[in-house]
């Protein structure tokens, strides 16, 4: 590994509350890095980064943001546009998932950079989680399995992270994010479900079942939450349900099993800490794990550290794989319909 004489220099787009909640506590507190801009569509909320994290720089426009920077930190909703100009620029970059909701775009992304010899790294977090591997490591080859989100705390979770009349979500003011023109307007609901909201599931699910293929996929009549079944290689029959819920309630859950053995994990809720995730298997449960977000940006420093030219970025390869899957979920995907009252 080669070692740098300085920190990394990270430009940061996006002051919401990812930035606020997971990635600046962390970035302006690690060893190898140092923030040293950020950016927002609105300047008062990235003036309120800078001085709660002691950042020296707010930009206003993208080319003042990559100013001596080494690599781009995008936690916008909508990332192609800034990914093109930071590998216009030479820079590395790190983009919230998904990439894009076209998988193409993606793929000419990941190519760009690799040619260039830059890395594309992607926030699959759920791919460092160590309660996820310990439930890989039990049931390494499972026989099938369900994996469930329902949240109702995102939006109360977020805006407790967020400085005093900033608002949680700002995604309707996103330019529109094309899909594959072929997609039926129920399929593109799907596809942002699966992704916006399921990505973490779909991670674990393509680490866990290599192959896996849909079945079936329904998007529910209100258009909030997707039901499927997938097969794997050899049959093996996994469940996956995206679904809204009520405010307050959540459940982030994987279970997978073999004939022998099965593991249940639990994931912590948003924001809070990893170590409230629990792995359960026949043998015992376990708690306290290791922080995946802390992990991925371990890694993240490992790669830059390395910087091979011709190595494709590993967590744009899973990205790549995940958004194949929502794609092809997507396009199985049927409409759901109201259920029918019998009045006679």
């Amino acid at each position: 590994m080669t070692l740098n004489p300085r920190p990394w220099r990270l430009a940061v787009a996006g002051c919401g509350a990812a930035a606020f909640g997971l990635h600046l506590p962390l970035l302006t507190n690690s060893a190898p890095f140092e923030v040293i801009a950020v950016a927002d569509r609105d300047p008062d909320r990235a003036r309120a980064a800078a001085q709660r994290f002691a950042i020296p720089r707010v930009a206003t426009t993208t080319q003042a943001l990559l100013e001596g920077a080494d690599m781009l930190v995008i936690l916008t909703g909508v990332h192609e546009d800034l990914i093109e100009a930071a590998l216009d620029a030479g820079l590395h970059v790190f983009t919230e998932k998904p990439v894009a909701l076209d998988v193409t775009r993606t793929r000419k992304l990941a190519a760009r950079a690799a040619e260039a010899g830059l890395l594309l790294e992607v926030g699959a977090m759920r791919a460092h989680d160590p309660a996820l591997h310990g439930a890989l490591a039990a049931v390494p080859e499972p026989a099938g399995g369900w994996l469930v989100k329902a949240d109702g705390i995102d939006e109360a979770a977020r805006r407790r992270l967020l400085p005093t009349g900033f608002a949680p979500y700002t995604f309707a003011d996103d330019p529109p994010q094309p899909a594959l023109e072929q997609l039926e307007r129920h399929q593109v609901t799907a596809l942002q479900i699966l992704l916006w909201q399921g990505y973490h599931l779909l991670t674990a699910l393509v680490l866990a079942a290599p192959g896996i293929t849909p079945t079936a996929c329904t998007l529910d009549a209100a258009g909030q939450s997707v039901h499927a079944l997938l097969h794997g290689p050899a049959g093996q029959p996994f469940t996956l349900v995206i679904g809204a819920t009520p405010p307050g309630r959540f459940l982030e859950q994987i279970h997978i099993a073999d004939g022998v053995e099965a593991a249940t994990v639990d994931f912590a809720r948003p924001y809070e800490p990893a170590g409230t995730t629990r792995l359960t298997t026949s043998e015992r449960e376990t708690s306290g794990f290791g922080d995946p977000f802390a992990a991925m940006w371990q890694a993240v420093n490992a790669r830059l550290s390395a910087q091979h030219p011709a190595d494709l970025p590993a967590s744009v390869d899973l990205a790549v794989r995940v958004e194949d899957l929502a794609l092809t979920l997507a396009t199985v995907c049927a409409p759901g319909t109201l259920a029918r009252k019998d009045h006679s």
